[in-house]
C-alpha cells in the first residue's frame, strides 16, 4: 500500500519536494500546522496519523484532546492498542475525536492534513532514509489542490479499509472543502518552518563539533567547555552546565557556559552549581529526563530548566542541565532529543578518555608494583628538577637495593618474589608524601624522588623507610632489609644524570660495607661524618 507521502509525490511531483528532516523536528512541525487551527480558532477538518509510541507524554495528549474541542472535526488514524487512543476517549469532554485504527499493512507513515474554507496545508512524511543518519523524507503545502488531492486519497483509504467511517469521512470532506489559503496564516506558519529548519542545522552543527571535538581529543575538561559551550549557543540558553563523574573519570568535573560572560557574577555561577547538584540527586535515583517548563504565572521566579544524565552500562555518570531566562519557554522534544544525542556521544568520550588514561598508565607504571618505571621516572625527576632549579629549592633522590632478593626467588619460588616487590612498593607509597615519586628503578631497585627535600630530610625519609622494610613480613619467607644511598640536588649533582650517578654510587657503598645500611653520596662541598646509631642503620650528619 501505498503511504500519503509516496501518493502525493507520484501525483505532485512538481508542486512538491522532499525535505531530510530529523524525527524530533518533523513532530515540531506537526504542531505548527496543529497551532494554526488553535490560535486562530479555525472550525477545520483535521486529519492526522500518530505513529505507534510506547509512551506518550500528557502535553501530547492534552494538545490532540484542545484540537478536538476547536476544530470542526478530528480524524486520527493509530494503533488499536495504542496507549493515546485511551487517554482520548476517557469521556471527560462530549467531544471525541474519530480514531481509525491503522490495518495491519499500513505504512509507517506521519502525516496532518487541515482543510478550512479560509486555510489548508498538508504535512507528510515517508519511510526513514537510512543514508541520512536517521532523517525522514517529508513534504508540506499550502495549495488547495494538493490538500484536496491529499483528502482524495484518504477518502479511498478509508472505504476500503475501513467503511464504517467511510460517510462520515467524507461528509467532512464536503463540508471542509479546501477554496483558498488566507496569505497572512500562510506567512506565519511558513515563518514558523524557516525558523525551525534553522534551528534544526544549527544544532546539527553543535552535534557535528562536538563529535569532532571527541574525535580529536581526549582531553575531557575540553570536552566538557566545548559540549556546554555547543549546547548553550544552539539552545539559546542563559546557561548549561555539563558535569561527569565516577570511577571512569576519578574525580568530578564540571564545565558550565554562561551566554552573559564574561559579566557573571560568583553569585550566577554558585546558583548554577547549587543547581547541578539538586539535579543530580533527582538523576541519580531516576536516571531520566527531568524538564521544568516555565509558565507566565507572575509568581513564578525560577528558571525554565531542562536535565539529562550520563548513562554508562546502566550507570549514572553524569548529566547536562541546560537553563533559560524566558519564564514561559516549553522545552520541545527536538531540544531534548538534542541533549540526550549530546549525553550519548559525551558518555563515549568518558569511556574513551578512561581507555586512554589506563593505556597511558600501563605506559608509565610497572605493572607488578603500580610503582612509575624506569622511562617515566626519569622523566619526572627530569621536571622536578627543573622545577627546583626555578624555584632554587633542593631535590633529593633515594636509591633502594632489596638485600639478598635473589634468595626470596631460589628459596620459595618468583610468585613469592613478586608478591615481596609488591608489598616494599606499598610500605613505600605509604611511607611517602603526596608530591613524592616512587619508581621501580631496576628488578629489585626503587628511586624515590623527593622534591623541596634538602639531604637532612631525605635522610629522615630514608631512615623511616628503611625501619619499616624491616618490620615487613614476607609470606612463605620471612623479614627483608634493604640498602640505601642518598644524593641531593645541587648539593652532590648539577643534572639529572648526575644525581642519579651520586645516589647510585652511595647505594653500592652501603652493599659493599655489609647492606642494611644508609650512605650518603660523598660532595667536595660537604663534610660527612659517619655515627653507627644501631645495628642496622648507619646515619650520617652534615656539618655546616
Amino acid at each position: 500500500m501505498y503511504s500519503l507521502y509516496d501518493s502525493l509525490l507520484a501525483q505532485h511531483p512538481r508542486q512538491l519536494t522532499s525535505v531530510k528532516c530529523a524525527p524530533s523536528t518533523i513532530v515540531q512541525l506537526h504542531r505548527y500546522f496543529e497551532e494554526v487551527v488553535l490560535e486562530n480558532g479555525l472550525s477545520a477538518l483535521v486529519v492526522e496519523s500518530i505513529p505507534k509510541a510506547e509512551e506518550h507524554s500528557p502535553r501530547e495528549a492534552a494538545r490532540i484532546k484542545e484540537l478536538v474541542e476547536v476544530a470542526d472535526q478530528v480524524f486520527l488514524f493509530m494503533a488499536s492498542d495504542d496507549m493515546m487512543s485511551q487517554r482520548l476517549t476517557t469521556k471527560e469532554t462530549d467531544r471525541e475525536p474519530a480514531v481509525i485504527e491503522h490495518s495491519a499493512d499500513a505504512p509507517r507513515e506521519r502525516f496532518v492534513v487541515i482543510a478550512d474554507a479560509r486555510f489548508s496545508a498538508l504535512l507528510a512524511s515517508g519511510q526513514s532514509d537510512q543514508s541520512a543518519g536517521g532523517s525522514d523524507l517529508v513534504i508540506w503545502t499550502f495549495e488547495p489542490d494538493v490538500v484536496y488531492s491529499a483528502l482524495e486519497y484518504l477518502m479511498a483509504r478509508v472505504t476500503a479499509q475501513h467503511p464504517a467511517h467511510a460517510a462520515s469521512f467524507a461528509r467532512a470532506v464536503q463540508v471542509s472543502m479546501p477554496k483558498a489559503t488566507s496569505l497572512q496564516l500562510t506567512l506565519g506558519v511558513t515563518t514558523k518552518l524557516a525558523r525551525l529548519l534553522q534551528e534544526q542545522a544549527e544544532r546539527e552543527i553543535a552535534v557535528n563539533r562536538i563529535a569532532t571535538a571527541i574525535r580529536d581529543s581526549l582531553e575531557l575538561e575540553c570536552l566538557l567547555m566545548t559540549a556546554a559551550y555547543e549546547l548553550g549557543r544552539a539552545l539559546n540558553a542563559k546557561s548549561c552546565a555539563v558535569r561527569v563523574e565516577g570511577e571512569l573519570v576519578g574525580a568530578t568535573k564540571t564545565s558550565h557556559y554562561f551566554r552573559a560572560e564574561p559579566i557573571v557574577s560568583n553569585e550566577e555561577k554558585a546558583e548554577l552549581y547549587s543547581n547541578v547538584e539538586m539535579v543530580r540527586a533527582l538523576l541519580a535515583e531516576s536516571p531520566k529526563s527531568w524538564v521544568n517548563d516555565g509558565d507566565d504565572t507572575p509568581e513564578r521566579k525560577a528558571c525554565p530548566k531542562a536535565a539529562v544524565p550520563l548513562i554508562n552500562e546502566g550507570r549514572f555518570v553524569g548529566l547536562i542541565l541546560i537553563e533559560s531566562d524566558d519564564s514561559s519557554r516549553v522545552w520541545g522534544d527536538n531540544e531534548l532529543l538534542l541533549l540526550h544525542t549530546v549525553a550519548e556521544q559525551l558518555t563515549v568520550a568518558v569511556k574513551q578518555a578512561d581507555m586512554f588514561a589506563q593505556l597511558q598508565l600501563q605506559a608509565l607504571t610497572d605493572g607488578l608494583t603500580g610503582c612509575y618505571n624506569r622511562r617515566s621516572f626519569e622523566m619526572q625527576l627530569e621536571q622536578n628538577i627543573q622545577l627546583a632549579t626555578r624555584m632554587r629549592q633542593p631535590l633529593s633522590l633515594i636509591m633502594i637495593d632489596i638485600d639478598n632478593f635473589k634468595h626470596i626467588n631460589d628459596r620459595t619460588g618468583h610468585s613469592t618474589g613478586d608478591v615481596a616487590l609488591q608489598l616494599i612498593a606499598d610500605s613505600l607509597r605509604t611511607e611517602l608524601r603526596a608530591v613524592d615519586t616512587a619508581a621501580r628503578f631496576g628488578g629489585d631497585e626503587f628511586a624515590i624522588i623527593l622534591p623541596q627535600a634538602n639531604i637532612r630530610g631525605a635522610l629522615v625519609v630514608a631512615e623511616r623507610l628503611q625501619k619499616r622494610l624491616i618490620n615487613t613480613q614476607i609470606p612463605g619467607y620471612g623479614l627483608i632489609t634493604a640498602s640505601f644511598g642518598v644524593a641531593s640536588f645541587p648539593l652532590h649533582a648539577s643534572s639529572r644524570d648526575l644525581l642519579v650517578l651520586a645516589a647510585d654510587r652511595a647505594l653500592y657503598e652501603s652493599k659493599h660495607d655489609g647492606r642494611n645500611r644508609i650512605s650518603l653520596a660523598v660532595s667536595e662541598s660537604s663534610n660527612l661524618c659517619r655515627t653507627p646509631s644501631s645495628p642496622h642503620v648507619e646515619t650520617v650528619d652534615i656539618l655546616q
